[in-house]
């Protein structure tokens, strides 16, 4: 009705033999992948083979698609958009006109126009806007480990557009607050990380991601209990089927730290006289002899019951020269350490502070060089610790830092060997864990909505 009204309107304002251009009356809709039709037609009935159509994307002159002289243009188009029009003329004998835009992407959405001139000059346009959408992926929940006296979630889910109204919902249903971030992908499409800690037993916690614009959404479930011991457990042997033989490089190794058979560092009240070397660190750290480009590594180290100590591995071109630089991944570090403070915590890069269940005196160091991550386990209870991300890039090498805190000789940190026996141990540590997680104690599920145009 209104849209006749205004063509009545319109009528009325026009003097003889002239037209007005019409284009959609409301917001065309798409999906992303899918094509979009924009419907241009002139009213009264006017044959339009000898005039100008220009289809225009904001302004008139960013051109979408142009006929003229009886003919398509296409070397007046954006680039974005070649190739992917189509003019429909089967009636523009009668002034009506269809472009069809194949494969519409998020960098598509926005304001359109329709352009019609004749050749004495007289000329009408219509705009109207083109709304895109986009599904994103059912959320993947992962954890990251025991922190903060409690279990950090991470929800990862990408390629949705607009951005998604993203939540973490409790065993009842009620939003849980939590920490959100939103990159854009190269094509406009937008992912999204929700983090949230729980307690231990917190029961069943949902990630969902609702779509604005599609009223739809998509969501993860996951089922929370005693789990820590159990997952690290699991995580544990599977790592330890990666144990490499990690020896000390004395030559790397701080003036007050004592290298003794190429598995054992000690602090010295006095340094020592050694020589000079480049590849001796001015802080009180020394690296392996081994460094990995690639694969999968693990290692175990016991740090006994020091006051200070760092765990974990750096880059081999880190400046061994500087003294005061944070252990954090944008230096080239990735550990675990316990400060002067009796905190244990980790850098990522921000500081993140660590609440094990049991003291650490034995760790587990799980390199994965192409997934890009380093996993610290608490031998004394097979619990994971904390999992650190990061893109690594270059050689890396076991690190260990043994600051003293009064200055005063500590006990040694010892490189463990991983034995078959302590394998055993684990294996049979876990059995009873395994069978329990079979039956539920960690599940996962989600629900995949049904999509417009699919074939469900």
């Amino acid at each position: 009705m209104a849209l006749m009204l205004s063509l009545v309107l319109s009528l009325l304002k026009l003097g003889s033999g002239q037209w007005q251009v019409f284009g959609p009356n409301k917001a065309v809709q798409a999906l992303v992948g899918e094509d979009a039709a924009f419907s241009c037609f002139l009213s009264p009935k006017t044959n339009a083979e000898a005039m100008e159509v220009r289809f225009f994307r904001g302004q008139r002159f960013s051109v979408v698609h142009l006929y003229r002289d009886g003919k398509d243009q296409p070397f007046m188009q954006m680039p974005q958009y070649q190739g992917r029009t189509k003019l429909v003329k089967d009636s523009i004998a009668e002034g009506r006109l269809s472009l069809r835009l194949e494969n519409i992407t998020a960098l598509d959405a926005g304001l359109y126009g329709c352009w019609i001139g004749s050749q004495s000059s007289y000329y009408q346009e219509a705009t109207w806007e083109l709304q895109v959408s986009a599904l994103g992926s059912v959320p993947l929940i992962s954890i990251v480990g025991y922190v903060d006296r409690g279990i950090q979630l991470l929800c990862r889910s990408s390629g949705w557009f607009p951005r998604p109204m993203a939540k973490w919902k409790g065993p009842q249903g009620q939003d849980l607050s939590a920490d959100s971030r939103t990159d854009t992908n190269m094509h406009g499409l937008f992912d999204v990380e929700l983090s949230l800690t729980v307690q231990e037993n917190a029961g069943s916690v949902s990630c969902s991601m609702q779509h604005a614009h599609l009223s739809q959404e998509v969501e993860s479930r996951v089922q929370i209990g005693d789990w820590r011991r159990k997952h690290g457990q699991a995580e544990l042997r599977d790592a330890r089927k990666q144990a490499v033989e990690v020896t000390l490089d004395p030559e790397t190794a701080h003036p007050q730290l004592c290298v003794s058979d190429l598995k054992t560092v000690t602090h010295r009240k006095a340094p020592q006289d050694m020589p000079p070397s480049e590849k001796r660190f001015i802080r009180k750290s020394v690296v392996a002899s081994q460094n990995f480009q690639a694969g999968r590594h693990y290692w175990e180290v016991d740090v006994g019951h020091n006051q200070r100590w760092y765990v974990g591995v750096c880059q081999d071109n880190v400046n061994r020269r500087k003294k005061n630089v944070t252990l954090s991944p944008n230096h080239g570090y990735w550990v675990l350490g316990l400060n002067a403070e009796n905190l244990y915590f980790t850098l990522n890069p921000h500081f993140i502070s660590l609440c094990p269940r049991t003291p650490l005196t034995q760790i587990g160091v799980f390199l994965d060089y192409e997934c890009g991550t380093i996993s610290f386990f608490n031998i004394n209870d097979q619990s994971l610790i904390y999992t650190l991300t990061c893109r690594f890039e270059g050689l890396l090498r076991p690190y260990i830092e043994y600051p003293s805190h009064n200055e005063q000789n500590g006990t040694p940190i010892v490189i463990c060997p991983v034995t078959q026996e302590s394998e055993r141990k684990v294996s049979w540590q876990s059995a009873s864990a395994i069978a329990e997680a079979s039956n539920s104690e960690f599940s996962s599920q989600a629900t995949t909505p049904f999509l417009p145009g699919s074939d469900a």
